[in-house]
């Protein structure tokens, strides 16, 4: 069976790290996997390609989540071509499923249907404003032969996608708990390499710098929580990004106006291929996403599996990824003193502490491992490879 996975986005984030797990884990039962990318600066192709996995480029413009016309009008502009060169790749790779990540992007569902090729259109996050949602959601429901969400209330904020019945999938995003594990992370050395002493409390959070992972509110609660705690750092492992530039500068501005000392008492240790070690040298997990950002954050995964506890922001599908009082504590977004407060509370509780963390790497084993994912996601497959009915619904002659 061949896959194609076509993700719009040339930084390595959640949904590449799925597909470069899907497409190993996948590869023992059979699957090949070709992920198309933006022919764009980015880390995401080069870190798929070092783990073995076909990768694609070519350009792809996407939608932004936004009503403005100018960006919607170059999406559209390019959007002919691009179909067409999809379907050139459909054939010359012999796909059986697309595979799309994202709600905005409809290239490769219109290239894929007008191939008469099955789709698997996957829905990542809340991101998009409900306006948009409303606009996409009836071609998705109408082309796609399975919607995939990265957790219930994903789905439920989408309308429509929540009654689909057996056309509706839910997933997790994957974890190797072989590779994230507290016992391959060296906390003394990773905490030297980083800066911190072995008195230090570390918050970490693992996320681009883009303003949907609202690191302004991290910083505003750590500086609340030192107020009680000196002791306490900050270390943000996220690649910057040229269309965030203004919000990466704010943030160091505003570590200055709260008197954390960039290099010292707050971390930016950019783009990691490997995120264990800042794991390992940490604490406390934070996530402070606002609203309208996540899906089910992997990054929150990877720290239960390294048996970190966590503190969350209550966005998108955190709530089914986190045991609020039993892996982790979730409080409201945009509330830095709530953070604070979640954060205080579990570093003052060695014992909470140790129990969220020991809970949350059993938790994540059995609903975010790999083969969890690759299994939901081999059902799928198979499922529209079955169903799939042989006569397409036209939905226009573009390309």
């Amino acid at each position: 069976m061949n896959v194609l996975f076509v993700i719009h986005y040339p930084v390595f984030g959640g949904p590449h790290n799925q597909a470069l797990l899907l497409a190993r884990s996948l590869g023992r039962q059979g699957v090949e996997m070709t992920v198309l990318l933006p022919d764009e600066p980015g880390n995401a192709a080069d870190r798929i390609r070092a783990a073995g996995v076909d990768v694609v480029t070519m350009p792809l413009h996407r939608a932004r989540a936004t009503l403005h016309p100018a960006h919607q009008l170059r999406f559209l502009v390019g959007m002919r071509s691009e179909v067409g060169a999809i379907r050139r790749l459909i054939r010359d790779r012999a796909v059986d499923v697309v595979q799309i990540g994202g709600l905005l992007n409809p290239h490769a569902a219109i290239a894929a249907r007008q191939e008469d090729t099955p789709i698997v259109w996957q829905i990542l996050d809340t991101r998009s404003p409900m306006v948009l949602r409303r606009v996409m959601m009836p071609l998705v429901l109408r082309v796609s032969d399975m919607v995939m969400t990265t957790g219930r209330a994903v789905a439920d904020v989408h309308p429509g996608a929540a009654g689909l019945g057996e056309r509706l999938g839910r997933f997790y995003p994957p974890v190797e708990p072989e590779v994230f594990s507290a016992e391959h992370g060296d906390r003394d050395t990773a905490r030297a390499e980083l800066g911190f002493r072995p008195e230090d409390l570390v918050l970490v959070s693992v996320g681009n710098l883009n303003p949907q992972k609202g690191h302004e509110y991290l910083l505003r609660a750590a500086a609340l929580a030192r107020r009680t705690r000196p002791a306490i750092k900050v270390l943000v492992a996220g690649a910057p990004h040229p269309t965030h530039r203004e919000y990466e500068e704010g943030l160091h501005r505003l570590a200055g106006e709260l008197d954390l000392e960039v290099g010292k008492d707050v971390v930016f240790a950019g783009a990691l291929s490997d995120v264990r070690p800042v794991l390992a040298a940490a604490d406390v997990f934070v996530l402070a996403s606002v609203p309208r950002s996540e899906g089910a954050p992997t990054a929150i995964e990877e720290a239960m599996m390294m048996e970190l506890p966590v503190v969350a922001t209550d966005v998108g599908a955190v709530r089914e990824v986190v045991e609020d009082g039993r892996t982790g504590l979730v409080v409201p977004p945009l509330d830095a003193q709530a953070l604070a407060g979640a954060i205080l509370r579990i570093l003052g509780d060695h014992e909470l502490r140790t129990s969220f963390g020991t809970r949350g790497r059993v938790r994540a084993i059995e609903h975010f491992s790999a083969e969890e994912c690759a299994r939901v996601h081999l059902e799928a497959y198979e499922y529209v490879l079955r169903k799939c009915r042989p006569a397409r619904t036209d939905i226009g002659a573009v390309g």
